[in-house]
């Protein structure tokens, strides 16, 4: 464990302490490694994928497009990614300085990628017929990838799910809402995601569909239950609810939106300390799931940008990609990704493992730190220096950019056994006191 993983779970084994002597829940011991185990790794990939990649128009195609769910649903006999080679995936995923892997396992159009035995609407029932799921588990293993599991809460394929607000604009026919019968279901492929595959965590989403009752709502999903399920298999939870997490939400998620600058889907959202934070992005924009036409990229440099930015919030980056139809990532896709790990070859100390550098100019330069070391981030190539405090007095770093270098400049710094401070100049100083 490095010292800044140290650090993490020290911090973790504190707050469990102060939990357990107020009567409260508190993680056990190996869920508060996990969660260190988790937070040191900074970066991973996040795949969105599923039949709605042969449609072309993103993963909520059956939604926005105002399909009939039966007509959709005949995409199945059609899906047959002959491209899909998992270990490929592994490989580029892993030489891009990602830790970890996030898969769609199952989307809000209730396909599932591995063959289910709760239903008939999965993989197997593709000509394909392979274990997407399985496939993509033994070459992240191989490849030394964590991989974690993305399962949707609500469902537009089963009449037994009781509909919400995803269903305002695009009714599905024949609704017979049974929540105890859907959350048999749900429980059951969750199970055999914890089983067969072993992830890292569970990645919900859709809670939004319903509020629940702890929430002010009248909807009860039943999270105890299905929290401590995956908890009975030493697994991780994390909500993508875009609210504060419950106690045995073990990650907390921001959706496209730096911690604490919430301007999408994160208003409002409070930022908790006492547990691991990941930013989940995307690397075209606004687009999740495969969307034919879009060639819009951001660049490597942007990307490094997206993840030191998210390490300097003590937060983990989920950089998006959405395969095609035929099961290949998208060439523009891998050129980034070549990219980002050529910076992370140079530059992976600076992140991997580090916490918050608490010094900063907005986003144009940005700190992170790991043990006794600080780490300034010079992400503008407009920025020439940076100033902090250090021991009470001013520390000037000037940035050693090569001209025409475009991409983020890494500096460390010694920091003696002293906390870094921010540097505020002296007219600014006086000019907020004349205010």
């Amino acid at each position: 464990m490095s010292r800044g993983s140290f650090w993490v779970w020290a911090g973790l084994v504190m707050l469990a302490a102060s939990a357990l002597n107020a009567g409260e829940y508190a993680p056990a011991e190996w869920n508060r490694e996990a969660r260190a185990k988790f937070a040191a790794q900074r970066y991973g990939i996040f795949i969105v994928w599923g039949i709605y990649a042969n449609y072309a128009q993103g993963e909520w195609y059956l939604h926005s497009g105002k399909l009939d769910r039966d007509a959709y649903e005949r995409m199945v006999d059609g899906f047959y990614p002959s491209k899909y080679d998992a270990r490929e995936w592994a490989r580029i995923f892993r030489k891009s300085g990602a830790k970890y892997v996030t898969i769609t396992a199952r989307h809000h159009d209730g396909f599932a990628l591995w063959p289910s035995k709760m239903d008939t609407y999965n993989i197997a029932s593709t000509p394909f017929k392979r274990d997407i799921i399985g496939e993509l588990a033994e070459a992240c293993r191989e490849e030394g990838l964590q991989l974690n599991l993305y399962y949707s809460l609500l469902d537009w394929h089963r009449a037994d799910y009781t509909p919400g607000r995803s269903y305002l604009r695009a009714p599905v026919k024949g609704m017979k809402s049974d929540y105890a019968s859907y959350k048999r279901y749900m429980m059951g492929q969750i199970t055999e995601l914890l089983d067969n595959y072993h992830p890292g965590n569970i990645w919900f989403d859709g809670e939004w569909d319903h509020l629940d009752k702890d929430r002010g709502g009248t909807f009860d999903w039943g999270f105890d239950e299905i929290f401590d399920l995956i908890h009975s298999r030493r697994v991780l939870v994390a909500n993508n609810n875009h609210r504060a997490p419950r106690p045995k939400e073990d990650i907390q998620l921001f959706e496209r939106d730096l911690p604490g600058e919430g301007t999408l889907f994160s208003k409002g959202q409070p930022v908790l300390d006492d547990r691991p934070i990941e930013q989940c992005d995307v690397i075209q924009p606004n687009v999740w799931g495969y969307r034919i036409g879009e060639n819009r990229f951001i660049t490597p440099e942007a990307a490094v940008a997206l993840i030191v930015r998210a390490a300097a919030k003590n937060s983990n980056l989920l950089l998006n990609i959405g395969p095609d139809g035929s099961g290949r990532i998208p060439q523009r896709a891998v050129e980034v990704f070549e990219g980002i790990g050529r910076w992370f070859e140079k530059n992976g100390d600076a992140v991997y493992g580090t916490q918050a550098g608490g010094v900063g100019k907005g986003g144009q330069v940005v700190s992170t730190r790991k043990g006794d070391t600080l780490y300034l981030h010079f992400i503008d190539p407009e920025v020439k220096n940076f100033s902090f405090l250090l021991g009470g007095e001013k520390q000037t770093v000037a940035c050693p950019r090569a001209e025409g270098d475009i991409s983020t400049v890494v500096v460390p710094i010694p920091l003696g056994g002293k906390t870094p401070e921010p540097y505020v100049e002296p007219e600014a100083k006086k000019a907020g006191a004349t205010r």
